[in-house]
């Protein structure tokens, strides 16, 4: 026995003299001269060391084990023609798995990431899509290590390290909140530095940093915070009992919590929003994530032909009594 491997060659040649029990036929099916393909069959039987062939001047027939060798050389090569075939679509960007960070926010990245997922698992079915729930830091370290593809986040403006590439796609201004109760309920607007001296409510200080930072940056004051609290709806519970005041994007208004006041913010040069961004590694992109770009693009085109973006003010006197207004994206 040779010392060395069965190639797909070797296959190959082996099934097309098997299906024509004839080597000039088979030689002109493969597409070689006769002599080679007779060299390699008696190459394949050395390697396996077994007889494929009963050979005579009148006829080609399969051995015993030729006939196993024979079905288990068209698995392997229906195989290897659909792991190939996979690869293909790999490239293309039809076949793989894309993971996604996000942030769970139901003022921000929940009115964007359903109906991007739902255009592209329409389009391109095969592709598993798996999503991580982490906070914008934690995901650019996910994409510098390669553990997630793409990352949606909610934040307030900031710079993106150079070796990502991101886009917004969701302005949002912030409003104030306060219970119906409050002094300032009655105003048609509030000064953001009139809040100074008033307790507040806020989400968890780790997916609401850049906010406290904002404030400070723009108003020199740093909030006094009463509570943190996970849940944007258990915040406007909060608020409504009157045991603080709160900042949140316009768009928390869509939530309907009885006895919550939004009021814009009147100061003229304040500039409080929340950004939904999505990010992804600006070198090495793959066809997953270029396709899945493109996915996103069309939603957010056939959002503003439906709806109405979000104003980067408030008018006053929406909400004054905690209904429920819905703010298109």
């Amino acid at each position: 026995m040779y010392n060395q491997h069965v190639e797909l060659r070797h296959l190959r040649y082996f099934v097309a003299v098997a299906e024509e029990l004839h080597f000039s036929r088979a030689a002109k099916k493969l597409h070689i001269a006769q002599p080679p393909l007779s060299q390699q069959i008696r190459q394949l039987e050395q390697i396996l060391g077994v007889r494929l062939f009963e050979r005579n001047h009148h006829a080609v027939m399969l051995t015993n084990a030729g006939q196993v060798f024979l079905e288990e050389a068209l698995r392997i090569l229906e195989q290897m023609e659909g792991v190939l075939l996979r690869v293909q679509k790999a490239q293309q960007g039809l076949v793989g798995r894309l993971d996604i960070g996000f942030v769970n926010s139901a003022t921000a990245t929940d009115t964007i990431i359903p109906d991007v997922l739902g255009v592209y698992h329409q389009r391109f079915p095969e592709v598993e899509v798996r999503l991580k729930e982490m906070y914008l830091q934690e995901q650019l370290q996910a994409l510098q290590q390669q553990r997630i593809q793409v990352g949606f986040a909610a934040s307030i403006p900031q710079d993106i390290p150079t070796e990502f590439d991101s886009e917004v796609i969701q302005r949002v201004p912030f409003v104030a909140v306060f219970a119906q109760q409050h002094r300032f309920a009655s105003q048609p607007s509030v000064m953001l530095h009139s809040l100074a001296n008033e307790p507040f409510i806020f989400c968890q200080r780790k997916s609401a940093s850049d906010l406290y930072d904002r404030i400070i940056q723009l108003c020199g004051f740093s909030p006094l915070i009463k509570q943190e609290v996970s849940d944007v709806r258990m915040l406007l519970g909060l608020v409504a009992a009157n045991l603080g005041v709160s900042l949140l994007p316009a768009s928390a208004m869509t939530l309907s919590t009885q006895g919550v006041v939004y009021r814009p913010l009147a100061d003229a040069p304040v500039d409080i929003a929340v950004e939904t961004i999505v990010v992804w590694r600006r070198e090495g992109s793959s066809p997953l994530v270029q396709e899945f770009l493109v996915a996103l693009q069309e939603v957010l085109r056939q959002q503003k032909k439906t709806t109405r973006g979000v104003e980067e003010r408030v008018p006053p006197g929406k909400g004054a009594r905690g209904e429920s207004h819905r703010h298109s994206r």
